[in-house]
């Protein structure tokens, strides 16, 4: 007789196979449609889903869920550190310090207002929202600046920020979700207490990435693997080690996935000194288990969205996402870009930065977490965020080469 543990397995190895088939053929047809391939993710898992044809179900405050997107999220945050280069956070690293920090703040505080006001949310609700929503997405960026020839401080800092935030951005959500669900006494609340929060987090975040990521480039180097590829091993090491080492501690396991990234990416030459044919297995490597992610995430969020409550809410949905877009991201752009007397940015450079905002994969996969949590307003938060992710890509995502060329901004 088959045990019920064994039937619960077999049922999330079927969704496995449904999600990664479906995504399989969503990447295709996002090429041929020339869409962001997320969009198409989404847009399958919502199809898949119990609102349509009911063959996903996956509970939203299960363990299969919450692995994949903790495991998913922490994934693309390694990536991101793995891209960063010291070489221009030189020349740019107010801008991006800025951005990530003070920016950040200032775009979960606007959304978290308008949604406080528009939906009537709670203000921990409302301001839950604007922390998920306040990090952009590298896993969106990084293609379409591979495939756009622009100024490449402009890319690179676009990229650097975007790495960043995910960070940042993940801290502050654990941070306001922590007050949603334990609540607040008056020892708590005050900003002081949230701030050395937030370098608590950081700080022990980045001490265990760094260290787990040196290890890690120290292994790369030094072990002759028997089998091709096995020194991807130390990657997955790295990206998911750090993440469950620095959550044990109670530090921020985002910020060490991402600071175990670039310590790898950074270590000293002596130690990584792996040919070009390997590393090229690497990068592979990398590219490859980060798309699987992204298919996992936003086909399993599609899924989840509840169609009767976003057609609901739909039209105040849209305007906090309006808010978000239009007025959020260039007041964020504004304070953080203009105050970097040495950066020099123009007004175009300035004008492209607020318009490529668009946010995704962390966004989705903190929603997700959220939702996961049990906060009363979780699925309705969900339903924002999916909204927002859908109409920034769409929207700003398709039209970033317009924009690169209306600005002036492309090399070609």
């Amino acid at each position: 007789m088959t045990s019920n543990a064994l039937q619960i397995a077999e049922t999330y190895l079927f969704a496995l196979f449904v999600i990664l088939g479906s995504g399989a053929v969503g990447g295709w047809l996002a090429e041929r449609l020339r869409l962001p391939d997320i969009v198409v993710y989404v847009i399958i898992g919502f199809l898949l889903g119990p609102s349509v044809l009911g063959v996903l179900h996956i509970p939203a405050q299960g363990v299969f869920h919450d692995a994949v997107l903790s495991l998913g999220a922490a994934w693309i945050v390694f990536q991101g550190g793995l891209e960063m280069r010291f070489q221009v956070l030189r020349q740019i690293w107010v801008s991006v310090a800025l951005l990530a920090t003070v920016g950040l703040v200032m775009t979960a505080a606007v959304v978290g207002v308008a949604a406080h006001i528009l939906m009537e949310l709670p203000v921990l609700s409302a301001l839950l929202l604007g922390s998920l929503l306040a990090s952009t997405d590298p896993a969106a960026l990084v293609p379409i600046f591979q495939r756009l020839s622009i100024r490449a401080r402009v890319a690179q800092a676009v990229i650097a920020e975007s790495a960043f935030t995910d960070a940042t951005g993940a801290m502050l959500t654990a941070l306001v979700l922590s007050r949603a669900t334990m609540g607040t006494n008056g020892r708590h609340e005050g900003a002081g207490f949230l701030l050395s929060e937030l370098v608590r987090l950081a700080l022990g975040g980045a001490v265990i990435g760094v260290a787990i990521g040196l290890a890690a480039a120290w292994l790369v180097a030094r072990h002759k693997p028997v089998t091709p590829g096995g020194r991807s091993l130390f990657l997955v090491l790295a990206a998911l080690g750090s993440y469950a080492v620095a959550a044990q501690v109670g530090a921020s396991g985002f910020m060490a996935s991402f600071a175990a990234g670039m310590a790898l990416a950074h270590a000293p030459e002596r130690w990584v000194r792996v040919d070009e044919r390997d590393r090229a297995q690497l990068e592979a490597f990398v590219d490859a288990l980060s798309l699987q992610f992204r298919i996992l995430i936003f086909v399993l969020l599609g899924s989840q969205i509840d169609a009767a409550m976003m057609i609901h809410h739909l039209d105040l949905v849209l305007l906090v996402v309006a808010v978000f877009m239009l007025v959020a991201r260039p007041l964020t752009v504004l304070v953080s870009l203009l105050p970097d007397r040495r950066a020099r940015w123009s007004w175009r450079e300035i004008a492209f930065f607020s318009w490529v905002r668009e946010t995704g994969t962390i966004a989705i996969a903190l929603a997700g977490l959220v939702q996961g949590a049990g906060v009363p307003d979780g699925p309705l938060i969900t339903q924002v965020a999916a909204t927002a992710v859908i109409v920034t890509l769409m929207v700003q995502a398709s039209t970033t080469p317009l924009a690169a060329r209306w600005l002036r901004l492309r090399i070609d």
